[in-house]
């Protein structure tokens, strides 16, 4: 974690009767673009009168940089590569791709690059997943390939089958991801 010690030491704009605290926090649980996550070693103002708690801008940015390594971690997104490798495998042009699975040419370009600047959106990335699925195996098991890639995202799902036509109840939790 970078030197970071003094972000805060200020009046509380909160109460104004106390002074904000730079406090080190382990294991914070947070959510970053509504998704569990738990910083090992967080940096958040708290009040030292009536406890209100401040994020700084520079602390949350690393905290959603240390998110996306997270992800890369767990293999959340398709590589550059593997989406090449699926693309040339389908025997189509980028813009053939890109209206296959409703992109831009340029989206598939940025996202071929070993270099990217970001992956593909999630939905993107499932469709993608699934469309490789698709052409390596046949017969795609829709559901549980989106339960078993939720779980990347510190997400769990159980769907349980239930008496009646085709009706299913699905209960969903957070099991956060952690960045060490």
């Amino acid at each position: 974690m970078t030197e970071t010690a003094m972000l805060f030491e200020y009046p509380c704009p909160e109460c104004g009767n106390g002074v904000v605290h730079t406090t080190r926090i382990r294991n914070y649980k947070t959510k970053i673009t509504g998704y569990p996550f738990v910083v090992d070693e967080a940096l958040i103002g708290v009040c030292d009168h009536c406890q209100a708690r401040h994020f700084a801008p520079e602390e949350t940015q690393r905290w959603e940089q240390l998110f996306a390594h997270s992800l890369e971690a767990h293999r959340a997104f398709l590589t550059p590569q593997e989406i090449t490798e699926l693309r040339t495998a389908l025997d189509l042009s980028m813009e053939d791709f890109a209206r296959l699975i409703g992109a831009t040419r340029q989206s598939i370009s940025a996202w071929e690059k070993a270099e990217r600047t970001s992956p593909p959106s999630r939905t993107a990335d499932l469709l993608m997943k699934l469309v490789r699925q698709a052409l390596h195996g046949g017969t795609v098991d829709i559901l549980s390939i989106l339960l078993e890639e939720s779980k990347k995202w510190g997400i769990v799902i159980q769907i349980q089958d239930t008496p009646g036509p085709a009706v299913q109840h699905a209960t969903i939790g957070a099991q956060g991801m952690s960045d060490g």
